[in-house]
């Protein structure tokens, strides 16, 4: 180790550039995006928001086998509502999907507590996407909010949201999402952190350029007429960031509230989190790369600059970068041996520093709220430049060659069977 040190101290700055390139050339750039996004945060003030009660909001809960987490997520809904004045055009919808537990029985019971406005059941799983189209059929509410049975909302979240839809070309609006379970394992600490940089940090960033291009499906806001006039969601796997593009593809604007803050369970094993993120993942193709590559194309009638920043940004920084980093490797090696794996020893240290400084500043600025998880940022860092880029290479690769989102059981065989494939 103290030849590689040696080695690399001994070295120029040029020298240190052509070696480290990949970190140069691509890394560093990125972060120093996100530190302007933390000094805009740091020092811009806040948006002042009161949820006007006047709107006709419709709060839309669709799940599959969820009996053990509906009465917690609607009794957290009625106090978050009540504390901000529910108007009585204020409307709980929650669909079964074809669930096998009692949790038909449970929202039925709900519906008498007069907890939920109106419950509908599918007779066999659909998938959320078909829950979620059907939802909307019975829908009253203008501004329709879609979150996970598992998410929980904090009591001023439909406050934030609201005003963002004054501006009558807003068609959806994202909210931040937080880890409620970071404390289980190593893994959700992880993801914990993740969440806080790449929604916390990387969506704010999206949205300073109006290339924000996914309002998560487990707690995003949607124009009813806005998501009816693109016809609703499509069969995906990552069917919110297929919705999301269908309105900006249709001219709408996609906007985020930071200070809308939700929790959620995320992944406690590596296996559970690696079964999620290649169902992710996979997504990169099958909604990018193929239904919305021709977004890129001048000639077309939805053309717009901003839906090309948003595309490039993906198809950039998650697949090619994803696609170079193996290569990065290769080389180090068939140029340096067995010095490389010191100096990619060293890559790692640079990376744990950048997301020392990235993160520590997200957690001064306010953003993430999860400033406790700062001693886990070292094996953050690994798992997001080892297994992370490992799992979505893989994915990648997987999808281009093998198609494996059309077997993905997220979504019911019979209906995927149902879906043109591009």
């Amino acid at each position: 180790m103290s030849n590689a040190f040696s080695f690399i101290s001994s070295l120029d700055a040029l020298s240190l550039i052509e070696l480290f390139w990949f970190a140069v050339l691509f890394e560093v750039p990125r972060y120093g995006l996100g530190a302007l996004v933390i000094i805009l945060a740091g020092t811009g003030a806040r948006r002042q928001t009161c949820a006007r009660r006047d709107v006709s909001l419709s709060i839309l809960l669709a799940g599959h086998n969820e009996a053990a987490s509906l009465r917690r997520c609607i009794e957290a809904l009625g106090e978050q509502t009540l504390a901000q004045g529910r108007n009585p055009d204020w409307q709980i919808v929650v669909v079964d999907d074809g669930s096998t537990d009692n949790m038909s029985d449970i929202a039925r019971t709900l519906q008498k507590e007069g907890r939920v406005d109106e419950v509908l059941k599918l007779s066999q799983r659909g998938g959320k996407s078909a829950a979620i189209n059907l939802a909307f059929s019975v829908c009253t509410g203008d501004i329709i909010v879609i979150s996970d049975i598992d998410t929980t909302l904090d009591r001023d979240a439909f406050e934030k949201l609201i005003p963002y839809f004054d501006d009558p070309r807003v068609g959806a609006v994202g909210g931040t999402l937080e880890v409620r379970n970071a404390e289980a394992s190593l893994v959700t600490r992880h993801q914990a952190i993740e969440y806080a940089l790449s929604i916390g940090l990387g969506r704010r960033l999206s949205d300073l350029f109006g290339t924000l291009s996914i309002v998560s499906g487990a707690f995003g806001a949607f124009r009813r007429s806005a998501v009816e006039a693109v016809g609703g969601q499509d069969v995906e796997v990552g069917e919110d960031a297929d919705l999301t593009m269908k309105l900006r593809r249709a001219g709408w604007r996609v906007k985020f509230a930071p200070e809308a803050r939700a929790l959620t369970n995320v992944p406690e094993t590596i296996i559970d989190l690696i079964a999620q993120r290649l169902r992710w993942d996979r997504g990169l193709i099958t909604i990018w790369s193929r239904k919305f590559r021709g977004e890129l194309n001048p000639s077309s009638s939805s053309f717009r600059l901003s839906n090309v920043v948003a595309l490039t940004d993906i198809l950039f920084f998650q697949i090619v970068l994803t696609l170079v980093f193996p290569a990065y490797l290769v080389w180090l090696w068939l140029n340096l041996g067995t010095m490389a794996l010191p100096v990619f020893a060293a890559t790692l240290i640079g990376y744990a520093l950048m997301d020392g400084l990235l993160f520590m500043g997200a957690a001064f600025a306010g953003i993430g709220g999860a400033g406790r998880l700062i001693a886990y940022l070292p094996f953050y860092s690994l798992m997001q430049v080892t297994v992370m880029r490992a799992v979505r290479l893989f994915s990648i690769i997987q999808e281009l060659v093998f198609r494996s989102s059309y077997r993905d059981p997220y979504v019911p065989g019979r209906v995927m069977d149902q879906v043109e494939r591009i």
